[in-house]
Order: C-alpha cells, then sequence, then structure tokens
C-alpha cells in the first residue's frame, strides 16, 4: 500500500498540485491511503510504517514530525515548490524582507535531511530541481527525477475532445490572490499592449478547460518561479 501525504485533497481544493496529486494516486495499481498533513501522528505512523509513504505539499507537518518520519519510514517526496524556504518560494521571501538564505536555517537543514533520506525526489521542473541542486548540493547524490504535471487518461480525452476551431478575440488572466501568479502584471501587459482581455477565476475544472478552448490565448506572468504552472499546461 502507498500512504500519500498532503495538506490538502483534491476534494478539499481543487489546485495544480492537488490534480497531480490526484492523477496520480487514480493511476496507481496498488492500494492508496490518503492522510492530511496536519493528521499525521507517531502512533499512526508506526501503525503503518511498513508501507511506502509518499509525500507531496506538507506544510502542516511540524518539523519535530518531519524528522521523526526520516527515521521511521520509506517514502518518496513529491516537490511542488521550495519547501526549504519559509515561504516556500524564495523570490516571495526576498520581496518581503530583502534576503533568502533559508537553506542555512532551520527549516532548510530539516528539509536538506528529509529529501536526502528518501528514496527518491520527483521535481515538477529541471528548473526547479537545479534551484534545490545550488541551495542543497548534496542532493546531486540523491535519486531525482522531473515529473512536470500528471494528468488522468479522463482529462485528457477531454481536452483533446474540445472544439478549438471557434477562437474569439480575447486573452485570459487567471484572478488570483497568489502573490506568485502575478495577476497584476498580466493585466499591466494587456493594457500596456492593448490586448483585450477577460479576467477568470473560482471556474468548475472542466468549464475553465473548455473555457481555454473558445479564447484567443492565456497571458500568465508569474512573480516568481512557479515550479510548473499546471494553467499553462492546460491552455497549451
Amino acid at each position: 500500500m502507498f500512504v500519500f501525504v498532503s495538506d490538502y485533497f483534491v476534494e478539499d481544493y481543487v489546485g495544480g498540485g492537488e490534480l497531480t496529486t490526484s492523477a496520480i494516486i487514480q493511476g496507481s495499481d496498488i492500494p492508496v491511503k490518503t492522510i492530511r498533513s496536519s493528521n499525521v501522528t507517531k502512533e499512526i505512523i508506526e501503525r503503518l510504517n511498513d508501507h511506502h509513504w509518499i509525500f507531496g505539499n506538507f506544510s502542516q507537518l511540524s518539523l519535530e514530525m518531519i524528522i521523526y518520519c526520516c527515521k521511521n519510514l520509506q517514502y518518496s517526496v513529491i516537490e511542488y515548490d521550495y519547501k526549504y524556504c519559509k515561504y516556500r518560494l524564495p523570490e516571495k521571501h526576498i520581496t518581503a524582507e530583502g534576503f533568502c538564505n533559508c537553506e542555512k536555517e532551520t527549516i532548510g537543514k530539516a528539509i536538506a535531511v528529509f529529501y536526502s533520506r528518501a528514496k527518491d525526489v520527483w521535481f515538477m521542473s529541471a528548473a526547479q530541481r537545479q534551484i534545490y541542486f545550488d541551495k542543497i548540493p548534496t542532493l546531486k547524490k540523491q535519486n531525482t527525477y522531473v515529473l512536470s504535471s500528471v494528468f488522468t487518461k479522463e482529462t485528457i480525452d477531454y481536452i483533446t475532445n474540445l472544439d478549438c476551431g471557434d477562437k474569439n478575440d480575447t486573452w485570459l488572466i487567471q484572478k488570483s490572490e497568489s502573490w506568485v501568479k502575478g495577476t497584476a502584471a498580466a493585466i499591466r501587459y494587456a493594457q500596456d499592449n492593448n490586448l483585450k482581455y477577460e479576467l477568470f477565476s473560482g471556474l468548475e475544472y472542466g468549464e475553465m478547460l473548455k473555457k481555454f478552448s473558445n479564447y484567443k490565448g492565456f497571458i500568465f506572468l508569474p512573480n516568481g518561479s512557479d515550479t510548473c504552472p499546471r494553467t499553462v499546461i492546460e491552455a497549451k
């Protein structure tokens, strides 16, 4: 059995990381148990320590629990952002405080140990992995792979069968409160280049994909190293 740990699953929040985790779980031929990171305890670890654990986002896992997992589990990691940084994004940390040297702090050292002891670490992009190599050189000796976003067969079939032949002249911009998504920068770009645009947010997943099929394009100008923005892949 695989034990998947994440802050949220797709039934809680339909984000890019959650959709990728869901696709991986659906594609597994081995039974899967899901646990939210806030619910991980030593008792659960001891009860399920004969299974392979897979950690996605785990911001609600304490440093003490991270170290306990290191010592008591066989596990892999799917890295969706930059957990060695307390902001989970170095550029956001630099914007807020003027610098980021989290790899030298407690959080960075704990993540270095956690990832170095994993069976393997899966990154969203080669660029993201290189940033980790630069910050935590010991990971170069680790089993690491580039995964990218993952899609279910049903999603790929749905996208493939969308009619993209009737495009309007409007560009889409994702309305997001997330700093990294760069909504304001995308709006400025559209205005500066006299592009007709429309903001979207809160759409049901299939509705969003259908919307992409009917619009001229998608403007996305992230403020930082967004590791593998799923909406860009979907729009493409």
